[in-house]
């Protein structure tokens, strides 16, 4: 239960729960990245792996347990590895099953492609949007267990403070964590060049907590491109609201689709300009809202002319963004769309 967005949704789905009287659970497996919440009831698998085929026997034996003492009639599963080894043993329990489809799964040999198709075995399986919904649709006879509902951002968090805070420097946040594909390296070296000179007027704002082969990685190649006066790096936390309020405009860098890109509403909830690429879900949520804040990932004249318009029209993009979010992406609209899939499936 870290900082991730399958983790967010998580909570954000158990504690309306609980607001709405029903009794609900996650099982985890414990960590240094576990997020405490006083307001969740957790339960952790100690020293035990979901991906460990050694560790499933104790785990099933603990599951079984937990259902029996709490009662439990539904399962939801939003990870791969849980979903290979628990959907027949939970039907076997007659527990029924719902499960999250978040991304778009590369295609592989017979034996990756066996172990992602368990995510698609739920009573009734959802889909974070249309783009990931369709890139599977011709796997299932029957569609009508097949459901969209879009990642939802808590709008009374993200929103922004009376207290603007006064800054001579202004910052290009992108906020997903250091991988190899969400386009940190793209950034840097569209950052350092010649043609719209960014360094001028910007720096630019990571989340890192240098330890990983990515993020040492990035951290050598801003190295060696002298870079480093110009990258101001945050340590990953839950509290992100505040590095969008420092920053000036936030930007979706990432180099193949994503399933969703919940920073795009955190963004446009909080009244920031975000840029994306213009594909999967970040293109699904920005083409409702303001088709040029959409860009190539590849292309620099096409980024730098999504940069530049938001540079030149701030006041009017952020006007309605609030708005916008609120009508299409809430937490409360995913939540309320994610407990009609559960009542429907359990009664």
């Amino acid at each position: 239960m870290g900082i991730g967005g399958v983790e967010t949704g998580s909570r954000d789905i158990s504690k309306y729960l609980s607001k709405n009287k029903i009794k609900n659970y996650i099982l985890c497996e414990k960590n240094k990245n576990n997020i405490k919440d006083k307001n969740l009831s957790i339960i952790y698998l100690n020293d035990l792996k979901f991906k460990n085929i050694f560790d499933q026997y104790k785990i099933k034996r603990h599951l079984k347990k937990i259902i029996q003492k709490k009662g439990i009639n539904l399962v939801h599963i939003s990870s791969r590895a849980p979903a290979f080894f628990l959907v027949n043993f939970l039907r076997k329990q007659n527990i029924k099953i719902v499960t999250s489809v978040h991304n778009k799964y590369k295609p592989g040999f017979f034996l990756k492609n066996w172990y992602n198709s368990y995510l698609h075995k739920g009573d009734a399986v959802i889909f974070n949007s249309n783009f990931v919904k369709n890139t599977y649709l011709k796997k299932y006879s029957d569609k009508s267990k097949l459901f969209v509902i879009p990642r939802g951002i808590d709008t009374d968090y993200f929103q922004s403070s009376s207290a603007k805070k006064k800054d001579n420097i202004k910052k290009i946040l992108l906020p997903s964590r250091i991988s190899s594909w969400k386009g940190h390296d793209n950034l840097l070296n569209f950052y350092i060049r010649k043609e719209f000179n960014l360094r001028d007027q910007f720096k630019l704002v990571f989340i890192s907590s240098h330890q990983s082969k990515y993020e040492k990685r990035i951290d050598l190649l801003i190295k060696n491109l002298n870079l480093s006066k110009f990258v101001l790096f945050e340590k990953p936390t839950l509290d992100i609201k505040k590095l969008y309020e420092d920053s000036f405009i936030i930007i979706n860098f990432s180099s193949r689709p994503e399933g969703f890109g919940r920073t795009i509403s955190e963004a446009l909830s909080m009244k920031k300009p975000v840029i994306a690429p213009n594909m999967g879900g970040t293109k699904e949520q920005l083409l409702k809202f303001d088709k040029k804040l959409l860009f190539d990932v590849k292309s620099y004249s096409s980024f730098i002319k999504s940069f530049k318009y938001v540079n030149d029209n701030y006041t009017n993009i952020v006007k309605n963004s609030r708005d916008f979010v609120i009508e299409n992406f809430s937490s409360e609209k995913m939540c309320r769309e994610t407990l009609e899939i559960y009542l429907k499936n359990y009664n």
